[in-house]
């Protein structure tokens, strides 16, 4: 074996300067690791609990009680309560209050003053003399302590009841450009459909004063027309009572049952017909009167124009009876019939060019004030007449 050859530095052995360079990287390196470590350390602590405050401030707006309110109108019944209350249920919020604020057509809203939040919420004095001549749209307002505000979604408020008494109308006296359409019966179902689609299209009012034997046979689809063409101001409703069965010798008690039997027609379509009642014939009795005035009604009313549209006279016939007949604060007696409804459209283009206007019986009444007279109204009770009214079906009275 030749000897080992000392005279070069060692295979496996660094300079010391190469090994001080090599300890002085893997401290630099440790370092940046510690370094990094901690770092990464500390933006979790911070991320921690930046989350835990914002999962807080979460929770907190999560469990925060949001103010919320529903209401609904009583459903129509006879007698009409003198002071109907509204159902409300009030969630959220801390000191609340609510209000009945009362929303009529073209004119400014009515509010009545805060109460307690309660389950049942009365009309206000405030608001009930809007309500003498029939329903009118509003809703049920609440607020908290914080400030917050909530409203219930718009319904109509049930109307006033007059005070035992009710009074005879032929007419109305207005300076107003006024014409008050009321059909009657309301047998023909599809009939009815068209007079609201062409009163909805003129922005037109009408009245109905339907029978409860006819308005029990209708679709559940009309009935809802029906509804919303009263929610909307389009429509009014009347009692006619329940069939043709009333005249000039009804006493009291049967005619009190006639009216409230139509009741189920009421709560059929979600109105109550009180203020207006119509007399079947126009034919009035003193019991018919007393009856009507115990249950709620305001006002009986009748008509100073009578196309007799029931005979079914021609289109034009029918037509230019109304238009020449009518004037400011006339009331119309017609029926929802075929003929009835395709003569509408002329109708209300003959009024308007006699600068008159059809409104519902809730806008002619609802804009006089109570000293304001009512033109041919009177007690005095009226004689039979078939006239103005058609024929009952058969069966009508059953």
């Amino acid at each position: 074996m030749p000897p080992e050859d000392t005279s070069g530095p060692s295979r496996r052995r660094r300079p010391a300067e190469d090994r001080r360079r090599d300890l002085r990287r893997r401290r630099r390196n440790a370092l940046l690791i510690l370094a990094a470590g901690v770092a990464a350390i500390a933006g979790f602590v911070v991320w921690a609990g930046r989350g835990d405050d914002t999962g807080a401030a979460t929770d907190e707006v999560a469990s925060a009680p949001v103010l919320r309110v529903a209401a609904r109108a009583p459903k129509p019944v006879l007698p009409a309560p003198k002071t109907a209350e509204l159902a409300v249920t009030a969630t959220g919020g801390d000191g609340v209050e609510m209000r009945v604020v009362a929303t009529p057509a073209g004119a400014a809203a009515v509010s009545g003053p805060w109460r307690p939040a309660a389950k049942a919420l009365p009309i206000p004095a405030d608001v009930r003399p809007l309500l003498e001549a029939g329903p009118i749209p509003g809703y049920v307002e609440v607020r908290d302590d914080s400030g917050g505000t909530a409203r219930s979604t718009s319904m109509l408020l049930p109307p006033t009841p007059g005070d035992g008494t009710a009074e005879i109308v032929r007419s109305v006296s207005t300076s107003r450009p006024y014409v008050a359409l009321v059909f009657d019966d309301g047998l023909d179902q599809a009939a009815v459909g068209r007079i609201i689609d062409i009163l909805r299209k003129q922005k037109a009012g009408g009245t109905f004063c339907f029978n409860g034997v006819n308005v029990k046979l209708w679709t559940p689809a009309l009935a809802r027309k029906v509804q919303a063409a009263v929610a909307d101001g389009v429509i009014t409703m009347c009692s006619h009572g329940w069939g043709h069965r009333t005249g000039t010798t009804s006493s009291e008690p049967e005619a009190t049952t006639d009216l409230a039997n139509n009741a189920t027609t009421d709560r059929m379509i979600g109105v109550s017909s009180v203020p207006f009642y119509r007399p079947p014939y126009g034919a009035i009795s003193p019991g018919i009167e007393k009856a009507a005035g115990k249950l709620g009604y305001r006002w009986i009313v009748m008509w100073d124009v009578d196309p007799s549209d029931y005979e079914k006279p021609s289109v034009a016939t029918l037509t230019r009876r109304v238009v020449d007949e009518s004037r400011k604060g006339s009331i119309v007696v017609l029926h929802a019939i075929p003929n009835t409804a395709d003569a509408l459209p002329g109708m209300l283009s003959g009024l308007r060019k006699k600068k008159l206007r059809a409104v519902t019986l809730t806008t002619m009444f609802g804009e006089l004030s109570s000293a304001a007279g009512r033109g041919s109204a009177s007690t005095a009770t009226a004689p039979a007449a078939t006239a103005g009214d058609a024929p009952p079906v058969p069966g009508a009275g059953d």
